[in-house]
């Protein structure tokens, strides 16, 4: 992991970043809500181990996490971690801190965003070509735009690939949408994040949202359902407007990765959550 302090690092605490000229978002205004502290605790690990109950996972639409971290600035947003296409872990904020992500779970929750292009109606899939690409031999790959001729991608030469080669369908909300998956890569290092996120906060369990059949619910929890649920969340389960992380993303990869490794360590306990000062 990579915090806001060290160097190659996101660091929320600073002026937004310029947007490079080729990538073309509307910045939408800033979702609703209070930034800075979460101030209706004290300061300190203790309390913040007390209160925070949450994970709230999104994709970040942009591809790679420099884009991201651009964009949230850009919108006046933020989330807790960014999570690379090669599974580096970038942490933008102390997590005594609100980032701005998910409306009403702001307050009570960490957020992460997974670098991946998104999702989209099939009559619109064919955005996806712009970033999954076959190679020589006919393997999809990732391929940022050419106009990006720094991706900022931590691992030298690192060639990303979905975890599934062909676009994955699906539907939330009743919609159906098309979508790459995310990296072997990205799905183990979330896993690993996801099972530290939930030894230092005891009030996280290690699960999602699920239906009857407990497969992963694909609407948006009910609101009286939503203010008492506590674990790990799509964005979808907080806003009936959001569809991350999509169709593709895969809950029982990630849970079952983060059970796995959540279990005792040999060694000491990683230091991934600090409520340190800035």
């Amino acid at each position: 992991m990579i915090t806001w302090k060290e160097t190659g690092g996101y660091n929320a605490y600073v002026a937004a970043p310029t947007l490079p000229k080729y990538y073309d978002v509307r910045l939408a205004p800033a979702v609703a809500g209070d930034k800075g502290p979460r101030k209706t605790i004290p300061p300190g690990l203790d309390a913040l181990q007390g209160f925070v109950d949450q994970v709230v996972l999104h994709y970040d639409n942009s591809g790679l996490s420099q884009l991201c971290f651009a964009a949230l600035r850009q919108r006046g947003l933020s989330a807790h971690f960014l999570v690379d296409i090669d599974g580096t872990v970038y942490q933008t904020l102390d997590l005594q801190e609100r980032a701005l992500h998910a409306t009403t779970s702001n307050s009570r929750s960490l957020g992460i965003e997974i670098a991946n292009f998104g999702a989209y109606p099939p009559k619109d899939a064919r955005m996806l070509a712009k970033w999954y690409q076959p190679d020589a031999a006919g393997r999809t790959r990732i391929m940022p735009p050419k106009e990006i001729r720094d991706p900022r991608i931590h691992t030298p030469g690192f060639v990303g690939r979905p975890a599934r080669p062909e676009p994955v369908r699906g539907r939330i909300h009743g919609q159906e949408l098309v979508q790459y998956d995310y990296t072997p890569e990205q799905y183990a290092a979330l896993a690993k994040l996801t099972a530290a996120l939930c030894r230092v906060f005891p009030r996280i369990p290690c699960d999602y949202p699920r239906d009857a059949a407990g497969r992963p619910l694909l609407r948006k929890l009910p609101d009286a359902v939503l203010e008492k649920y506590r674990g790990i969340l799509g964005h979808w389960h907080v806003q009936e407007n959001k569809i991350d992380p999509g169709p593709a993303f895969d809950w029982d990869r990630l849970i079952e990765g983060a059970r796995a490794a959540g279990k005792p360590p040999a060694g000491p306990e990683p230091a991934v959550a600090s409520a340190s000062s800035r």
